[in-house]
């Protein structure tokens, strides 16, 4: 390989500048793992077969293979069959056998990870969206989440059927149909685990970890960063090395939604693969841990995933470092030592700070 480079999918054109710089640095730092060039960016969809690849997004397999990737060996991120199989859709089942689906949905995943999930439905059209929600709400209140979204952006918590209703009319229908929308039981009292896994040449990870919120210039909650222990290795080498029983169970949940997605689609390649696991009570009173959804491309979490695979590079005696990321929208102030990602005015989000450390 002659050296890494970014590639930008055009899958989503709503990119903010922090996005774009983020994945920039990252694309620094893993040159530095594997001892070749940055490049900066790849463009277009010509073959890049002496590219390592950080793509803003999961690859589908015709633009892996344009770009000369076959295996996912030489790129950070995932190369999925079918576009919605990177998205928030397959963490849940359809309304029916009759209800629309797209070509290459599979319903095995359904059964296989139904104890690691919440109850929910994947839907495809509106009519489907209202069977679901209905269902839904004789459980309790609902949320309604866009499979696209990120930072826990745009999704809505109904309670009734008129705020179903109301909710649904301002989905978008093309986007509906070509991705899916999600509907699932909503938990109260929540904490948000992080759970993953990721390769890079001869480094290799998997972590477990938690999240934080913050608050955007909107004063909405979204993403605020994630505190990771990570150790060498897979998801099997994290789960033995788990510190107590509720983090064992975490991590079983996320192996289970990882191995099933890979049964039910093959030609599924994942370098990085990060699960959002939450814990929570019900409607009922009674606590859960269920995954949310799958990432398996750059994410929030990215930047500490780098520092702890450079920390065991650097000292390959270590059996397990803490590593973070931070966003602190309102401009924060990066710790001495700290991987600025960003620090600046984005024209989108104002102003925010990003980085990510090493903590032991």
């Amino acid at each position: 390989m002659v050296g890494v480079a970014s590639f930008e999918t055009g899958a989503q054109n709503t990119r903010n500048l922090h996005d774009r710089s983020s994945q920039d640095v990252l694309c620094g730092r893993i040159a530095g793992l594997l001892g070749i060039p940055h490049l900066g960016a790849h463009a277009g969809s010509s073959a890049a077969d002496t590219l390592f690849l950080v793509p803003d997004e999961t690859l589908g397999i015709a633009d892996a293979a344009a770009l000369g990737i076959d295996d996912g060996d030489r790129m950070f991120g995932g190369i999925v069959p079918h576009p919605f199989v990177g998205t928030k859709a397959i963490t849940h089942g359809l309304v029916s056998p009759q209800a629309v689906r797209p070509p290459g949905w599979s319903d095995t995943m359904t059964d296989a990870i139904a104890s690691a999930v919440l109850p929910g439905f994947t839907v495809f059209d509106s009519a489907d969206a209202m069977i679901a929600g209905e269902r839904l709400l004789q459980r309790g209140p609902a949320r309604i989440k866009p499979v696209r979204g990120k930072a826990w952006l745009g999704q809505t918590v109904v309670r009734d059927r008129a705020e179903l209703a109301a909710a649904l009319a301002g989905q978008d229908a093309e986007e509906m149909l070509h991705y899916g929308l999600c509907l699932e039981e909503n938990l109260t009292d929540v904490a948000t685990y992080s759970v993953g896994a990721a390769n890079i040449g001869r480094h290799r990870i998997a972590y477990w970890g938690t999240q934080r919120l913050t608050a955007n210039h909107a004063g909405e909650e979204v993403y605020g960063g994630s505190s990771l222990t990570a150790v060498p290795g897979g998801l099997a080498e994290l789960h033995d090395a788990a510190p107590d029983p509720l983090i064992r169970h975490v991590v079983a949940q996320a192996m289970t939604f990882h191995d099933a997605a890979h049964a039910a689609y093959p030609g599924l390649h994942l370098t990085r693969s990060n699960y959002d696991v939450i814990e929570g009570t019900d409607a009922a009173g009674q606590r859960q841990v269920a995954v949310l959804e799958q990432s398996w491309r750059i994410g929030g979490a990215s930047g500490a995933e780098i520092a702890a695979m450079e920390a065991f590079a650097t000292d390959p005696t270590l059996t397990v470092v803490t590593t973070a990321t931070v966003e602190e929208h309102g401009r924060g102030a990066p710790p001495p030592g700290a991987t600025v990602y960003f620090d600046g005015v984005d024209p989108v989000v104002g102003p925010l700070a990003k980085w990510a450390e090493r903590l032991g």
